[in-house]
């Protein structure tokens, strides 16, 4: 028994950590999307950038500063979370304020755009591994840790979300002419939730490389912008916790359609595929819909009680 649930455990360990990352990635997408109503295909960039640069940290200069990373994982970690949430932040900016006076297709494709040439100097960097990736990197993050990061961040992303800053961020997305008749600087309010969306999806590239113990320019790929992006759509563009909840399904359901029989197994991104397209046909909104509802039904049954 001990031994069937400790073989568990260690499968289950990698699905957990993916999601733990795609979290992270799928709320500062969230933010950018759902939040400001920018539409970005390049945010797998942005996590791969801070990646790369916390990898960097842990594999080069903290040893050439006498550091042992082994001997300070949890440290190590730290601040190796702060270089990479800063590098993307700062290239999140540099994206946002050129390219955020471009609207809908437009600002889209000048993601794209980015995304594409990230990965180009990622393969070009032969001191990070080139085409072959960036390898041996030290294992700095845990299960315990990363968690602890995701759910922190989502409560702070909450209360970002109800300040003044936050609202105004979705008083632009909601009507830009409207937002500025009330003294709200639209472009800072983009420009914010940009880099912060940026930092957020950087934040998860560092648990990323510090779990897997590797990353390849192909991190920072269109296909991996769309994953994203899809988390974020399956969910709802509007929710925090939809955004949550898509992330489970992306990475749940091809993971359990493993143990499906053969027909789905070896099929099963296709099958994934169907289970998306008839999730948004039924939920064009997104996931979080069914519980908005459930939520608003629940409390009309519990006010007419009282009454």
């Amino acid at each position: 028994m001990l031994g069937s649930i400790a073989d568990l455990w260690n499968y289950l360990h990698l699905p957990l950590s993916v999601l733990g990352v795609v979290c992270l990635q799928a709320m500062g997408l969230q933010l950018i999307l759902g939040g400001a109503g920018l539409l970005s295909l390049g945010h797998a960039a942005f996590a791969a950038a801070g990646g790369y640069a916390a990898g960097a940290v842990s594999v080069f200069l903290l040893p050439a500063l006498g550091v042992t990373v082994a001997d300070f994982p949890l440290l190590s970690l730290l601040f190796c979370l702060v270089v990479g949430t800063l590098v993307s932040c700062l290239l999140g900016l540099l994206v946002a304020l050129p390219c955020l006076r471009l609207h809908g297709d437009y600002l889209a494709m000048a993601t794209l755009g980015f995304g594409e040439i990230i990965v180009m100097i990622l393969k070009n960097l032969e001191v990070v591994g080139g085409t072959r990736g960036f390898k041996d990197i030290p294992k700095l993050s845990n299960l315990g840790v990363l968690w602890c990061c995701v759910t922190l961040v989502a409560f702070l992303l909450y209360r970002f979300l109800k300040s003044p800053l936050g609202l105004s961020i979705q008083a632009t997305r909601d009507d830009e002419i409207a937002a500025r008749s009330l003294g709200i600087s639209t472009q800072f309010a983009k420009v914010s939730a940009f880099v912060v969306g940026a930092g957020l999806a950087g934040m998860g590239g560092v648990f990323q490389i510090h779990s897997m113990q590797f990353m390849s320019p192909d991190a920072a790929d269109f296909t991996r912008s769309v994953e994203i992006l899809l988390a974020v759509v399956i969910g709802g563009m509007h929710s925090l916790h939809g955004c949550l909840l898509g992330a489970f399904i992306l990475v749940a359901v091809p993971e359990v359609l493993r143990f499906a029989p053969p027909v789905l197994s070896e099929n099963r991104m296709l099958a994934f595929s169907l289970v998306v397209i008839v999730l948004m046909v039924l939920n064009p909104k997104g996931l979080s819909s069914i519980f908005d509802k459930l939520t608003e039904r629940l409390r009309g049954a519990l006010g007419q009680g009282r009454v």
